[in-house]
């Protein structure tokens, strides 16, 4: 029951969002970056079985011989053929050295799995043919038919004519009723053959039943359950499950790294889907480490089955990587465009406040009666002499950013190096530039009403009044009131200003007003008549 639980909630976590996908991904980098780990642990296991075979070398362990030359055979299937090809043989020359019709027959019934599994179809069958079933013990039985189901069912896909691909899938689906006829129910490949034999049908709901099966009442090992994600991935992808089926594949390929299974075919098809899903980068990586494996495993079946979309895959990796070339070009004119419009908006700003400098102190000379009038402007010009100062500074540190930016994308550009281009472009931060720019705005806001959150707090009941946390300038209740002190007081303009909606505007001004018994009107009357620093 606590398998079975276990299953489920393993299954469930497939039901993914894009977030969760991300993490599966990451995992299998993770299992990447860990291959060696496993690699190594297999190369110790198969170094001391070979060990023991030099122990074992004398006359009267030929048996031992025998037994440990299949396991080393075992090790080598899905990591290197040729090692695997090499002891099988070895080991069929042992059991006939020592004439043992059982060993004779199970080791050529391996032997011909194992050509199966890389398509050298004739030689599996010749192999699985010269095997005497009668001399198989009963429980080897189901492994020999299942074999032949394989053959059989690969060796129609393989040739995919309309002659002999249907003969040979009747024949397979002939020794689907031996291997249930002589099955183990203990054992995992009956169900695991039957599952194959709808899958070669294409029955895929009744495939994924059984496939499924295999988790629910079976303990798989790692190599079962690469083989059983993968099937089942393969499933959800043909019916338009993808985020499903993605989920599969990268078990598949996580469990493959771990039995270090170096035949790829988890990683291959992952890539495949992949890149018909448009991710062209993750499909390229992993269609590499296939290529890898592949090489490595030795096999030229898998090599093609590699091959087949290796092209396709780097051609639109090649193609993505232009494309990106022509996207920063296209930036290092939108930045040079920046600097020109803030360069110009900077000429236009400057000699729009000379003219009103020259307005004001016209007003000043020649409008005595209107000295009241003249207080007040002195007070909004000292505001917009404070923040245009400001402005000015602000804009100086953005040009330097942005030719700094230009130069260093100017540089990536020659240097042709698309990855640090994106490391650059992370660097611009837009939450910590808007963050600077609040926290300027309050030390300039202070600066001109210094005594501002004092005078607020007056008109506050006095269990509300404004406490503000260590380092704390303004915070955003106090900022809305002080803009609207500067005589911004639309809430549009202000929710742009701050990086909030509209509704959040609302919200903030009913609270700072329910905190004063004023009424409305009066409260915000009162607001606006709060001064600025006094300059003689």
């Amino acid at each position: 029951m606590s398998r079975y639980l276990l299953v489920v909630t393993l299954l469930s976590f497939c039901f993914l969002t894009s977030a969760q996908q991300e993490d599966w991904f990451e995992e299998l980098d993770k299992e990447l970056e860990k291959e060696w780990y496993y690699v190594q642990q297999k190369e110790q296991r198969i170094d001391s079985l070979k060990r023991l075979i030099s122990v074992n070398n004398t006359n009267g362990k030929e048996w031992e011989r025998y037994q440990l030359l299949r396991k080393i055979a075992d090790e080598y299937t899905v990591y290197v053929f040729d090692s695997a090809m090499y002891y099988y043989q070895k080991a069929i020359e042992m059991a006939y050295r020592i004439d043992h019709r059982g060993a004779i027959a199970e080791s050529l019934s391996e032997y011909g799995h194992l050509l199966v599994s890389v398509g050298y179809y004739k030689e599996a069958i010749d192999s699985l043919n010269s095997v005497k079933v009668s001399d198989l013990e009963r429980n080897n039985l189901q492994d020999y038919y299942s074999y032949r189901v394989r053959a059989y069912y690969d060796l129609a896909d393989y040739i995919q004519d309309g002659f002999y691909s249907p003969k040979y899938r009747q024949m397979g689906h002939a020794y689907v009723d031996s291997v249930l006829k002589y099955k183990d129910d203990a054992d995992l490949r009956p169900l695991m053959t039957k599952a194959f034999m709808f899958m070669v049908r294409w029955k895929p709901d009744s495939a994924k039943y059984y496939y499924q099966l295999g988790f629910d009442h079976f303990n798989p090992d790692m190599h079962q359950q690469a083989m059983l994600y993968c099937s089942l991935g393969y499933i959800e992808m043909e019916k338009g499950n993808f985020d499903l089926g993605i989920c599969h594949l990268v078990k598949s390929a996580i469990a493959d790294i771990k039995s270090v299974t170096k035949e790829a075919t988890a990683l291959r098809t992952l890539a495949t889907y992949l890149y018909e899903q448009g991710d062209i980068q993750r499909a390229y990586k992993y269609i590499l480490i296939a290529k890898r494996d592949t090489e490595f495993f030795g096999s030229k079946h898998r090599k093609l089955q590699v091959s087949d979309v290796f092209p396709s895959i780097e051609g639109a990796k090649l193609l993505y990587e232009e494309k990106q070339k022509e996207k920063a070009i296209k930036y290092v004119w939108i930045v040079t465009l920046l600097i020109v419009v803030v360069t110009s908006f900077l000429i236009i700003v400057y000699r729009q406040l000379f003219n009103v400098r020259k307005i004001w102190v016209s007003i000043s000379k020649n409008n005595t009666e209107l000295r009241a009038l003249n207080g007040q402007l002195q007070d909004a010009n000292r505001i917009k002499e404070k923040y245009i100062g400001h402005f000015f500074n602000t804009s100086s540190g953005y040009i330097l950013k942005l030719e700094n930016i230009s130069k260093a994308l100017n540089k990536l550009l020659v240097a042709n190096n698309p990855q640090k281009l994106k490391s650059v472009l992370k660097e611009i931060n837009p939450k910590k530039e808007r963050d600077l720019l609040f926290h300027n705005f309050d030390e300039v806001f202070l600066s001109l009403f210094p005594d501002f959150i004092g005078e607020v707090n007056t008109l506050n009941r006095p269990g509300d009044i404004y406490i503000l946390k260590k380092g704390q300038l303004l915070n955003t209740e106090l900022r809305i009131l002080a803009l609207i002190r500067l005589g911004i007081d639309d809430n549009e303009t202000i929710a742009k200003v701050l990086d909030v909606s509209i509704n959040t505007i609302y919200t903030y001004k009913t609270k700072a007003k329910n905190k004063s018994e004023l009424s409305t009107e009066n409260f915000y009357k009162k607001l606006n008549e709060i001064k600025t620093i006094q300059v003689n």
